[in-house]
């Protein structure tokens, strides 16, 4: 079987992460790096401030995702120990 690879700049992630971000977020399923363990966001544990939003494993506590408001009203998404990020 022949794979037709095409290589491109990153605007051709535009459509894929769009379709991502714009499903139902608590809906997602995000596994841990560390432990492998699995589940909805909804079910993460997330400890929260002003500035930034802890996401950590429910099985074994390790951070998953970090998330930090700017001071400009930006938004920066850290994947500190998540494997992966699925809609399905």
């Amino acid at each position: 079987m022949s794979r037709n690879v095409q290589h491109l700049d990153g605007n051709a992630l535009a459509g894929v992460l769009t379709e991502l971000m714009s499903t139902d977020a608590s809906s997602l399923t995000i596994t841990c790096a560390h432990c492998g363990s699995h589940g909805e966001m909804a079910e993460v544990s997330v400890e929260r401030d002003d500035v930034a939003s802890i996401v950590r494993c429910l099985s074994c506590d390790h951070t998953l995702l970090v998330v930090l408001r700017e001071a400009g009203g930006g938004i920066r998404l850290r994947f500190e120990g998540t494997a992966e990020i699925s809609s399905v």
